[in-house]
């Protein structure tokens, strides 16, 4: 049988911590945390943007290995955003299974992210070059 978006949230949400807007954005000024957003570039452009730096690698990439060069060390630290907090739950889930030990997702995304006053980038590359 086959879970629903919402269980599999939930799920995710159990096994991975939050962290919130404050503590990624502390990372994030410090450069000590890979950012991660596994949306669709188009819905990246089209709602609130990148996290600054954030490497763009959709869910689906994540769930069957096809990591950035950024990510090659499992134990680095990462925050992984979308733009609510539910595909970022199930991005850093999906790193949680690949053997990944520092894995963060942003509550509330990057929506909060926004509303807290950083910047985001509507410009999206690809981390692979």
């Amino acid at each position: 049988m086959t879970k629903c978006f919402d269980t599999l949230v939930a799920e995710a949400k159990t096994a991975v911590p939050a962290i919130s807007v404050r503590e990624a954005h502390d990372l994030h000024s410090k450069g000590t945390a890979v950012f991660v957003d596994p949306r669709p570039t188009e819905a990246i452009a089209s709602t609130t943007g990148l996290i600054p730096g954030a490497y763009n690698v959709g869910l689906d990439d994540l769930r069957e290995g096809m990591l950035p060069p950024a990510l090659k060390d499992r134990t680095t630290p990462i925050v992984t955003a979308c733009q609510a907090g539910p595909m970022g739950a199930l991005a850093a889930h999906a790193l949680q299974m690949r053997g990944f030990t520092d894995v963060r997702y942003l509550s509330g995304g990057t929506q909060e992210w926004r509303e807290a006053g950083h910047p985001t980038e509507a410009e999206v590359t690809s981390p692979f070059g």
